[in-house]
């Protein structure tokens, strides 16, 4: 099961079917289903190279988890979507080293369902939890910030080791120089943050979309090794 996106063999799925709204992200309006301005015929992107001197922010950031390659060549694109999100799933199940939820996971990406998917992410929340929960183990004053509003805060210096930031909104923060061990970063919101030297090498659910999407990245030796 391929978890890392490879565009160069792949149809430019994301930019037909995702929508998007003019904003911080998008330079314009799109709508699900039309085609980019910026795609050409051979579904590449005309613009690549220039895409944040071109407003286009939120395409640096996306990542399909390899579900674009995956769907165009089993002729399944129709199901792009769907495969998008187990193999989202699946980037989760393999960090948490769960085998048997791992093998559902790629079962049904090969016919997924609606069903499928709700059923499958419903069992896997207890399993990333669980997880999440023996890494965080050694740091017992790891702080609690599950779901905290984060955005904008100055977090330097402050001892985010075995941190819960579990769907926190981290938009624009500053976490230079912070270490991450055994922090869950599962949904969390790092939209314009900044993570110049900070460490999260050893963090927990850490996805490229999301390190795609801050303002200063961590350095190499500070970004976990499955996205350097």
């Amino acid at each position: 099961m391929e978890l890392a996106a490879d565009c160069s063999r792949c149809v430019g799925l994301c930019c037909v079917v995702l929508p998007f709204q003019r904003s911080a992200d998008f330079a314009f309006d799109k709508a699900p289903g039309e085609v980019c301005r910026h795609l050409a015929d051979d579904h590449r992107c005309k613009i690549h190279a220039s895409l944040l001197e071109d407003g286009m922010r939120g395409c640096v950031a996306y990542d399909c988890f390899g579900a674009g390659q995956t769907v165009t060549a089993a002729g399944r694109t129709a199901d792009f979507l769907l495969v998008e999100q187990v193999h989202e799933i699946a980037w989760y199940l393999e960090e948490a080293g769960d085998a048997a939820l791992l093998a559902e996971a790629e079962r049904l990406a090969d016919a997924p369902t609606v069903d499928g998917v709700v059923d499958l992410r419903a069992r896997v929340v207890p399993a990333l939890r669980a997880a999440a929960e023996r890494a965080r183990a050694p740091y017992p004053d790891g702080p609690d910030l599950a779901g905290a509003d984060l955005a904008g805060a100055d977090l330097r210096g402050r001892d985010l080791r075995g941190a819960d930031l579990r769907g926190a909104v981290l938009i624009g923060a500053t976490l230079d120089g912070c270490d991450l061990v055994g922090a869950d970063l599962l949904g969390a919101d790092l939209r314009g943050a900044s993570l110049a030297g900070a460490d999260l090498s050893r963090a927990l659910f850490v996805t490229r979309r999301q390190l795609g999407s801050v303002r200063t990245p961590p350095p190499r030796e500070g970004t976990p090794a499955r996205l350097s």
